[in-house]
């Protein structure tokens, strides 16, 4: 399948009004895709979102639209449209990020998403508050002239142009004048005639302004081949010069120099011969892809003036001293009369010497060898490892520690528990591991208004509606067979899979798909504690920034240099962790349960002192599975009521 890659360029227009102030303001958007080319006449799926703080901080307003875009590509909505949740925004509390997610296909699988940050808040939402505090009498004054909002009180923005694909070079505020300007501005690169800026935003280069310059008007362009070549990033491929993806056509002005003038050239064969990645292959000196012809200078020069040239055979073949075994001298008395088997005592020193030289150039060969052995089986070890890595990739949000939960199957965890925030509707995991909800999970009871990020669950309340009564998160009735869709009770797999909290949801810093996040069996939840191969080391209580719970390590597990572990299911002081310490024993895998509490109704209890984690097991019609943690008391449990809230950590099948 062909990835549709598409790019949001966004206009908000902000308008003051004196006598009401609207409770909205207009939002455009331009779609492409890959290719660059406009998505026109089309309907497309919008969710809207305002992020408080930053780019992936608290959304205080959401609104999904279905719209169109127009011939050029163009869609307009407002945001807000008198939307009482809108006018509760408190502006004045920014920064503001505005989040734009679009369907392509007109539904709500938004898959495409952008995050701009709203660098002038909507003023006339907050006027009365810009009247009193600097004793204006109307509102504020905003006027444009060319591609500048000028803001009264001297603040300004420079607004993307309607078409920014066509804009003007000239017009681009502080372009760059020079080639190698152009190449040193941040986040900056060409492709053809684009010039890209900070990821999908582009202008188009006006035809040969940059990618054609003359070599001359290139500022701090080198003059000698040698410090050509030790320039960052730079290289020659036949007769241009690249930089990335800009070059530069050098014609034979740098390819064909002669040879005495290339600054610090060789001399001597023997010099030539020791510089670093130099090489020649007939008449021609290669270094990389840049070369130089040597014509017969080099390679036919005079024996004698080869500096340090050899001078006898015994030195030319490495000084092995066979000048002690073949005698200059080879009269009658010392002639080698027999090496194999010597009788003469100056053939048992010949053969005892060629005897010693042999084995050590054997022990140097072996050494060679098994040096050789080991550098292959490294270099095939990362190619395997690097390979199961593309097989088995890591999605958003899971930690990066592999645990078995079966004799076949092995799985990542996500980096927090899970999180819903009633209010908007959203799915999150905790930012941290150790982060839990505490006393806001009381705040269930004001069910959807709720704008408190909960993390305690009754079973099977994943907001989809299979039958059951009670289905939502923040579902608070304690009558338990209110929560399953039949009388039985079931296990939140197969049919029921939707009643699963990661299956149906898309969680926001977990990849936003369906489907990719699943809860733990009951036998998964057993195999991982107490079956898979040293299970019993692999476990044990903590405190993690100054939250008691339980830590669970990988399958490979090697503790980190100047820390330790101690496997005890007696007391959270067993192991402590700062902040610090503990982002080091998460980067070797390491993965910790917060002892969250339980809730019941909208009453939360036992917060840093017990923690239950849901399964997907039901054991009959009112209770299912959960993992208890708790001093002394860490067990597998099948007496958890349905209406319990329990916390939900989630897996990613590796």
């Amino acid at each position: 399948m062909k990835k549709i890659i598409t790019t949001l360029f966004a206009i908000a227009a902000f308008v003051t009004m004196y006598a009401q102030v609207p409770k909205g303001f207009n939002y455009q958007a331009v779609v492409r895709n890959a290719a660059g080319q406009l998505m026109v006449n089309r309907s497309v799926g919008v969710r809207i979102s305002i992020i408080q703080s930053s780019e992936t901080g608290t959304t205080v307003y959401q609104q999904e639209s279905p719209v169109s875009t127009n011939a050029n590509g163009l869609f307009t909505l407002i945001v807000g449209d008198n939307s009482n949740d809108f006018a509760n925004i408190d502006w004045a509390n920014g920064p503001y990020y505005i989040k734009s997610e679009v369907d392509l296909n007109g539904g709500r699988n938004y898959t495409l998403s952008t995050t701009q940050k709203i660098l002038a808040v909507p003023y006339a939402h907050y006027a009365n508050v810009a009247r009193t505090a600097d004793g204006l009498t109307g509102g504020i004054f905003l006027t444009l002239n060319g591609d500048t909002l000028s803001i009264s009180g001297g603040n300004y923005v420079i607004l993307p142009p309607s078409r920014r694909g066509t804009v003007e070079w000239d017009s681009v505020l502080h372009h760059p004048t020079r080639l190698s300007e152009f190449i040193n501005d941040l986040n900056f690169r060409v492709s053809g005639d684009t010039l890209f800026i900070n990821g999908d935003t582009y202008i188009i280069l006006p035809s040969g302004s940059a990618t054609s310059v003359e070599w001359d008007s290139v500022r701090h362009h080198p003059i000698y081949l040698s410090q050509f070549i030790n320039d960052l990033n730079f290289h020659v491929s036949g007769d241009t010069l690249y930089m990335g993806d800009t070059y530069v056509l050098l014609a034979d002005l740098i390819t064909s120099i002669e040879w005495d003038s290339v600054r610090n050239h060789p001399t001597y064969l023997s010099q030539f011969i020791n510089d670093l990645n130099f090489h020649v292959s007939g008449d021609t000196l290669y270094m990389g892809d840049t070369y130089v012809l040597l014509a017969d200078l080099i390679t036919t020069i005079e024996w004698d003036s080869v500096l340090n040239h050899p001078t006898n055979l015994s030195q030319f073949i490495n000084d092995l001293g066979l000048n002690d075994v073949i005698t200059v001298n080879n009269n009658a008395y010392n002639q080698i009369k027999n090496v194999y088997n010597p009788t003469d005592p100056l053939d048992a020193a010949n053969k005892a010497y060629v005897d010693s030289a042999l084995a050590a150039e054997v022990a140097a060969l072996n050494a060679r060898i098994d040096s050789l052995n080991n550098t292959y089986n490294t270099y095939i070890d990362s190619v395997n490892n690097r390979i199961y890595q593309l097989e088995h990739p890591r999605v958003k949000g899971a930690l990066p520690g592999i645990f078995s939960v079966g004799a076949n199957t092995k799985v990542n965890f996500s980096q927090g528990n899970l999180q819903y925030r009633p209010r908007i509707k959203t799915w999150r995991f905790a930012v941290n591991q150790y982060d839990v909800a505490g006393a806001a999970n009381n705040n269930v009871y004001m069910q959807a208004y709720c704008s408190d990020w909960i993390d305690l669950f009754g079973y099977g309340t994943s907001g989809w509606d299979g039958g059951a009564g009670r289905y939502m998160p923040y579902e608070t009735t304690t009558n338990n067979t209110e929560y399953t869709e039949d009388p039985n009770g079931n296990d939140l797999t197969e049919f029921y899979a939707n009643a699963d909290w990661g299956f149906y949801n898309p969680i926001i810093n977990g990849g936003n798909q369906t489907a990719l996040w699943r809860t733990l069996t009951s036998t998964e939840w057993t195999y991982l504690l107490n079956l898979r191969p040293n299970a019993n080391q692999l476990k044990g209580m903590a405190t993690v920034e100054n939250t008691p719970g339980y830590v669970i390590l990988p399958d490979d597990w090697t503790c980190p240099s100047g820390l330790t572990f101690v496997t005890s299911d007696t007391s959270y002081t067993a192991n402590v962790y700062n902040a610090a310490n503990w982002a080091t024993m998460e980067a070797a895998g390491a993965v910790f349960l917060p002892a969250a509490g339980q809730r019941t109704s909208s009453s939360t209890s036992n917060v840093g002192t017990v923690g239950n984690y849901w399964s997907t097991s039901h054991v009959n019609g009112t209770t299912g599975y959960a993992f208890h943690i708790a001093p002394s008391a860490n067990a597998m449990r099948n007496n958890v009521t349905y209406s319990t809230g329990c916390s939900v950590r989630l897996v990613h099948e590796y």
